[in-house]
């Protein structure tokens, strides 16, 4: 896995870019980084095997940032964000570590308003309640869950609060959200879950049930630039949906169970557990309401038992929810 540059020893933060065909959108990610008012960063872009010209335009771009830029190459394409992040992480050396997708912009004072305020605050994660939509006709303010947000805020601290906020979406689970504190992260071992899709989701509830100071800020200062090539937008068979979606709903719900396990707030609390995992199947199922109509209940559960096997799931109690909610689910589209 070469590094086409010195690793610095220590630096303020460190962005991650996970890079994989980017080539219409890379440059002003890189641009928007560039001319950033703070300077004290190092940048690791993780190239997962792309096919078009985005490494070169990466690499275009390392005697700019004088020193600060590292591509790093993996092996082999690993399909999603989650390898990249992860191998950036581990290659980092900022107090803090911020992720931008290759396909986004960060306004020119971000790093700079972030780091200030996790200085001020001494917080483990900034999180970012506003950001700017950019759909490549126009640019709007746009807002996480029902967050009325108007000043800097600390999050409180009671884990039931904070889960309740979590389940009705209050908080977005985009990675980009978040300006956490690295040794944070290293301290309570959270990385990315290798999942294709939801990964973010499960490295989210992590955080928000460990950070101690958890800051919110109504400041937008990224840039979201919608893209129709993503993973999320790619044309899909009724099956393949099903499919798509079913992958993250066994591997995740394992997952969460193993991390609750070791908290002692979930195994003294049942109920918010039991919270906590109707959230994530619920979820899973409302994105597979629209194959649920396309296809007859047979062919539903021939997927769903193929997933399971191949997965080498016997959960019974994920077994006796997805019965119970597809029967509710189906009787619903009925009406």
């Amino acid at each position: 896995m070469p590094i086409n540059n010195a690793h610095r020893s220590t630096c303020a933060v460190s962005v991650i870019i996970p890079l994989y065909n980017a080539e219409k959108y890379l440059s002003v990610c890189l641009e928007s980084i560039l001319n950033q008012t703070f300077t004290d960063f190092e940048l690791l872009v993780v190239d997962d095997c792309s096919t078009d010209s985005s490494y070169a335009i990466a690499e275009s771009y390392l005697e700019k940032f004088g020193g600060r830029l590292k591509i790093i190459s993996l092996p082999e394409n690993t399909g999603s964000g989650v390898v990249p992040r992860n191998v950036g992480f581990d290659l980092s050396c900022g107090k803090y570590v911020c992720f931008v997708d290759n396909d986004d912009i960060l306004v020119d004072n971000a790093l700079e308003t972030l780091y200030n305020f996790a200085e001020k605050y001494q917080t483990d994660v900034v999180y970012m309640d506003y950001y700017f939509a950019y759909d490549f006709s126009e640019v709007s303010v746009m807002r996480w869950g029902n967050s009325n947000l108007q000043e800097p805020t600390l999050e409180t601290n009671d884990i039931a609060e904070r889960v309740e906020k979590f389940c009705d979406q209050t908080f977005s689970w985009m990675p980009w959200t978040k300006f956490v504190r690295r040794d944070f992260l290293i301290d309570n071992k959270i990385k990315f879950p290798r999942m294709k899709i939801s990964d973010d989701l499960l490295w989210t509830f992590e955080i928000f049930c460990l950070a101690k100071n958890f800051l919110r800020i109504p400041t937008p200062l990224y840039i979201y630039r919608t893209n129709d090539a993503s993973i999320l937008h790619r044309e899909r068979t009724p099956e393949e949906k099903i499919i798509f979606w079913t992958s993250p709903l066994l591997s995740g719900f394992e997952l969460l169970e193993t991390f609750m396990n070791r908290i002692d707030f979930f195994v003294k609390n049942p109920r918010i557990r039991l919270r906590v995992l109707h959230f994530f199947c619920t979820l899973h199922f409302n994105l597979m309401e629209e194959p649920f109509k396309e296809l007859s209940s047979p062919e539903v559960w021939e997927t769903f038992l193929h997933e399971f096997s191949k997965a080498g799931s016997t959960h019974p109690v994920l077994i006796s929810y997805l019965l119970f909610i597809s029967n509710i689910y189906r009787n619903e589209l009925k009406k």
